[in-house]
């Protein structure tokens, strides 16, 4: 005869075995840029094995901010949104536009995140209309990459690049004229419209007045960017190529100076390897109220899911915060978004032996949000702006003519004001 205790035990056992297994949360997380794959895996990784109980898998990553943009809105309609994603601080506004973005104001208040490293100006770069959208994943600004050895032969210092455009020009010119098929310097326009902002924020301008009611980057500001993108190539050797064929330049040794963004610093040092030495400088300014556009994204939330919201929270916490900032920053070059990381535990020894990943750090107090074009056309603007700036570059527009032309296809895609 089987005693009470046996009896109990046998009952516990069946109980439990019938009792399911915890529930996983799935989360579906969608990004652009495939190369960020060396950020996005060990940042998910390391944050399941935390989380036991938390599935992520990733989509395919998008190849470019905007075309992650048109992949949502199509996934939108047909009801297959991911429940995460990682978006271009230019491109958010569409999203919100649209509804696919809910603010989280709720969850932002909830933990205090004004204690955990989150500064006003970083959660401001995912704020519209006084709403908080996301956290801020990743931010930079627009430094200038400059081969050392070709500074040197050309006469220049590589400590002391300057910082006005008239001496930075003339040294681009210098370095042309080296010879041996070598050419000055290369700012690059990108994919969108943020090496065309930052040009006209150089000299102190904006992209809207402050009601958004106008274009302003037609004014002084703007006709001073057009013109020096112009003498980029006529006076300070840039050639008329594309960005690959640019960047294939410089990590050969060809080409003294590339603007890019601080996110490329861990690439060009892979690629360039020990072939010369690479450094980094402040980019140049047009006007003492100089500001830059941030670059960079914001990791925002598009499920309703009460579970898989909760789960996805911890989880953009977690790589926002400094344990997720240090994995990015040593793989890309971004500047940290939480202020906790800079800390000697995260990344303060880190930065003490990479110089090179610290200028724009220095240039934080410059950085503003990339400007967000209102309405449905934020991507078509930014490709006019692209094109428009690409026909300067290819000398079969004048720097006022491309600017008299942003001006009228820009207005005809903003909303009508009534």
């Amino acid at each position: 005869m089987r005693t009470l205790a046996t009896i109990l035990a046998a009952s516990i056992t069946a109980a439990l075995a019938a009792m399911p297994a915890q529930a996983e949360t799935k989360l579906d997380v969608f990004y652009a840029w495939p190369e960020h794959e060396v950020i996005h895996k060990p940042i998910a990784d390391r944050f399941m094995a935390d989380h036991p109980d938390v599935k992520i898998s990733f989509r395919a990553a998008a190849p470019s901010y905007d075309e992650a943009v048109q992949s949502l809105i199509r996934q939108s309609m047909a009801g297959e949104l991911p429940d995460v994603h990682y978006v271009g601080f230019n491109v958010l506004r569409p999203l919100v536009t649209r509804g696919l973005v809910k603010p989280i104001d709720d969850l932002v208040s909830a933990d205090h995140l004004a204690n955990k490293g989150y500064t006003d100006q970083v959660l401001s770069l995912a704020k519209i209309d006084g709403h908080v959208y996301g956290l801020p994943f990743a931010m930079s600004t627009p430094v200038v990459y400059l081969n050392a050895d070709l500074v040197k032969k050309a006469g220049g210092d590589p400590a002391k690049i300057p910082t006005d455009w008239e001496g930075f020009i003339a040294l681009a010119a210098k370095i042309g004229a080296l010879g041996d098929s070598t050419s000055g310097m290369y700012y690059q326009l990108g994919s969108d419209d943020w090496s065309t902002q930052n040009l006209v924020r150089n000299f102190g301008g904006q992209m809207m007045d402050d009601k958004e009611s106008d274009i302003a980057f037609a004014g002084p500001a703007g006709q001073a960017a057009v013109k020096l993108f112009k003498r980029f190539h006529t006076d300070g050797a840039q050639p008329a190529i594309d960005s690959n064929a640019a960047r294939q330049l410089f990590t050969s040794g060809k080409l003294g100076f590339f603007f890019a963004s601080a996110g490329s610093v861990s690439g060009f040092e892979k690629e360039i390897g020990d072939r010369f030495a690479l450094k980094t400088a402040q980019q140049p300014l047009g006007a003492d109220n100089a500001t830059m556009p941030t670059g960079g994204m914001v990791a925002v939330i598009l499920t309703d899911d009460k579970a898989k919201r909760t789960a996805a929270w911890d989880y953009l916490k977690f790589a926002t915060g400094p344990e997720g900032q240090t994995l990015v920053v040593p793989n890309t070059g971004y500047m940290p978004t939480n202020t906790l990381a800079l800390d000697e535990d995260h990344l303060g020894a880190f930065y003490e032996k990479h110089p090179n990943w610290y200028t724009s750090v220095l240039q934080t107090p410059r950085a503003r949000p990339w400007f967000s074009w209102p309405g449905d056309n934020g991507v078509e603007i930014g490709q006019v702006l692209r094109d428009e700036m690409t026909a300067i570059a290819l000398g079969s527009k004048e720097p006022d003519e491309a600017l008299a032309d942003m001006a009228i296809e820009v207005r005809a895609l903003l909303p009508k004001i009534n």
